[in-house]
């Protein structure tokens, strides 16, 4: 036990040295403490609590179409480690979450807010890129430790693993990333758009559409920004990176119309 108790000591000592490094936006690695294997096993755990918590829509056209853009986007991503799931949350709050390994949820509240498919891509693409870089993982070890983290995977703390479910993921709960991994999940989210064939403006464009919302305090995108702060600089950034693009044409959309028919399916 005690030769136990050293390692989580200095494995701890270790993640919270590390913890407050900035993130290099073009090193989809990281350090992360635990493997690509452990973070498919402890996003399973969560999914369980995550849709006890959550409505998750039966509507099958809805939930196809929104798997058929994540696949799109997620045939771009730089690095795919985990088998991607993509499910529709019933709820009217504009917003959508990573869970850790690879496990994407999409508000119908975003569908709403949303103005086309690009717009759509936007957010997912963002969510697809939190994953790839492992950053639900990296930042839970930064904030809970490691020894928290391997318990929820050893199953010694359910309780815990319920309660971190609904703070992190819950209808009232979101996970906050440090601001270097929101400028990262920007950043390759564009390039992820761009080469999947999306206009990577939607991003800026549903962007300054959230900021205009929060200044109307709308409560609809309360969630989004207490995850996902969106701030001058953060916008600047997006606009760099589409700047620095090489020059290409956007297709969009496969069929024109058929935002427009889920949008209504779900309204």
């Amino acid at each position: 036990m005690k030769k136990w108790s050293i390692n989580f000591i200095m494995l701890l000592t270790l993640t919270l040295g590390i913890g407050g490094c900035a993130v290099n936006k073009e090193d989809i690695q990281g350090f992360n403490l635990i493997s690509v294997e452990e973070e498919k096993q402890l996003g399973d755990k969560f999914v369980v609590e995550i849709e006890k918590q959550r409505k998750i829509s039966t509507d099958k056209e809805t939930t196809a179409y929104v798997d058929r853009v994540g696949r799109r986007l997620l045939a771009k991503a730089r690095d795919v480690q985990f088998p991607f799931t993509f499910k529709v949350v019933v709820d009217d709050n504009v917003n959508a979450f990573a869970v850790p390994g690879g496990h994407i949820y999409v508000h119908t509240g975003l569908i709403k807010a949303a103005a086309g498919e690009d717009e759509l891509a936007a957010v997912m693409a963002h969510e697809i890129n939190h994953a790839v870089a492992r950053h639900g993982t990296r930042q839970m070890t930064n904030e809970y430790g490691f020894n928290l983290v391997l318990q929820l995977l050893l199953g010694d703390n359910p309780g815990m693993l319920t309660q971190l479910a609904t703070s992190l993921f819950g209808t009232a709960g979101t996970m906050a990333y440090s601001r270097g991994m929101e400028t990262q999940a920007d950043h390759l989210g564009v390039e992820t758009m761009a080469k999947a064939g999306y206009d990577p403006n939607g991003m800026l464009a549903f962007f300054t559409k959230l900021d205009a919302m929060s200044g109307q305090k709308s409560s609809k995108v309360e969630q989004f920004f207490s995850s996902h702060p969106l701030t001058s600089e953060r916008i600047n950034n997006v606009k760099t990176a589409i700047a620095n693009l090489p020059p290409m044409k956007y297709s969009g959309p496969l069929d024109k119309g058929e935002f427009a028919r889920i949008k209504a399916r779900v309204k």
